[in-house]
């Protein structure tokens, strides 16, 4: 289907697979820029990897800004934290495009950006921009389309490739920061976004369900970072080169309750293959997050801070083990 290579190995010893367990905060960007702005700075400034900013227009009630051109602002008003997309709908972007921005950010910083990815199922994203909202294998083979792209574009080559969804002739790139690019986090849930994580992914990102309570959100957790594990090994890659990152309180899981439960989430969800975790954090400006906040899936400044220094701590020096 393609003219180009199906992709490659991420190479062994990448930066972001040496790391012990990671946290960091989605910043949904509802959000006038001085806010957000603000938010990243003190995520920053109380210690944590990562800022993470969600690529979609979902709800439509809310002044959601740009993701890609807020995260070239924040690259360039922060020094140290990672900054990264959780996660970009790739039905919305021609994907030489996005390499571009994405490869624009990793110089503003200085090569502090992760590349996340997925198939979108946001229905009103696509109608709104006129996109056709594929079927579940729809979806992900344009997904597979766009990460095989991705691996090379983001690598500084030119790229022509002739798919079902994406077709490119010559599409000229720009040399990365990160070598030999940026790292790429794929969105997973089913047997083939599993299988695309391990064979072109440095990390795989998941959230649970929502609706769905801690325990069986953990379950369901577990059982795809161990089928995960086992597609590792038929490929041939070490599944401790691939991060798993699990975006917390999207299901009913009140890990802000208390700090208690915020450790016992953490060391649940690290000994079901977590290696990242990220949180969200609710800012006082948006009155839409207040009910994420009471439930205790969503994070004030305060109650993150303390998590960062009373619980976070004692998981720092873990090093990630495959399952299997």
């Amino acid at each position: 289907m393609s003219s180009s290579p199906s992709g490659t190995q991420p190479e062994a010893g990448h930066a972001l697979t040496s790391r012990p367990l990671a946290f960091g905060v989605l910043t949904f960007q509802a959000l006038a820029y001085a806010e957000l702005r603000s938010d990243a700075e003190f995520a920053e400034k109380i210690g944590l990897d990562t800022v993470w900013l969600a690529d979609q227009a979902v709800p439509d009630h809310l002044p959601i800004l740009e993701a890609w051109t807020a995260l070239a602002a924040l690259a360039a008003d922060t020094s140290r934290i990672r900054l990264g997309t959780l996660i970009t709908n790739v039905a919305i972007r021609n994907p030489m495009l996005l390499a571009r921005q994405a490869l624009t950010v990793d110089q503003i910083s200085d090569g502090r950006l992760d590349v996340g990815i997925g198939a979108g199922y946001y229905q009103d994203d696509h109608r709104w921009l006129g996109i056709d909202y594929l079927d579940a294998p729809g979806r992900v083979q344009r997904l597979t389309e766009v990460a095989e792209v991705l691996d090379r574009g983001l690598r500084g080559e030119r790229v022509t490739f002739n798919g079902a969804y994406v077709q490119l002739d010559d599409a000229p790139s720009l040399l990365p920061v990160q070598l030999p690019r940026p790292p790429m986090w794929i969105a997973v849930h089913g047997a083939k976004s599993l299988r695309l994580a391990a064979r072109l992914g440095d990390g795989a990102a998941s959230v649970g369900d929502e609706g769905v309570g801690v325990d069986q959100s953990l379950t369901r957790f577990r059982e795809r970072m161990q089928r995960l594990d086992e597609i590792c090994v038929e490929q041939g890659r070490d599944p401790r080169g691939l991060r798993r990152c699990y975006l917390a309180g999207f299901a009913e899981e009140p890990v802000f309750s208390s700090t208690e439960s915020a450790a016992d989430f953490i060391g649940s969800f690290a000994e079901a293959g977590a290696t990242d975790f990220v949180f969200g954090l609710a800012n006082h400006s948006q009155p839409a997050f207040e009910a994420g906040v009471t439930k205790g899936q969503t994070a004030t400044r305060e109650k993150l801070e303390r998590v960062v220094a009373d619980v976070v701590p004692k998981f720092r020096n873990e090093t990630p083990q495959p399952l299997s």
